[in-house]
């Protein structure tokens, strides 16, 4: 797969998702993805984000739907400011 550019639906789960954690409202944004080995490299504009990726109890889990309506979706490995490693568990 190549990098995917462009707005695309993004759901954020934090904490265990179905435990304790909240998921926020699914909201349009720019994204940069680009898939590495063993996850999606994603940075997210505007800058902003980055304030709603570090709430606590931390993002642990990303639902993106392109445009096309593809969904891929996963576990958060690591978050830094508006960008964030997503370990893929749906194809």
């Amino acid at each position: 797969m190549s990098i995917i550019a462009g707005k695309v639906e993004l759901t954020l789960t934090y904490g265990q998702p179905g435990g304790l954690g909240r998921t926020a409202e699914p909201k349009i944004y720019s994204v940069l993805m680009q898939p590495m080995h063993s996850c999606y490299s994603v940075t997210v504009t505007p800058l902003e984000i980055g304030v709603a990726l570090l709430k606590p109890p931390g993002l642990s889990h990303v639902r993106v739907k392109l445009s096309d309506g593809t969904v891929i979706e996963g576990a958060v490995r690591s978050v830094h400011h508006n960008y964030f490693e997503l370990v893929r568990t749906s194809d």
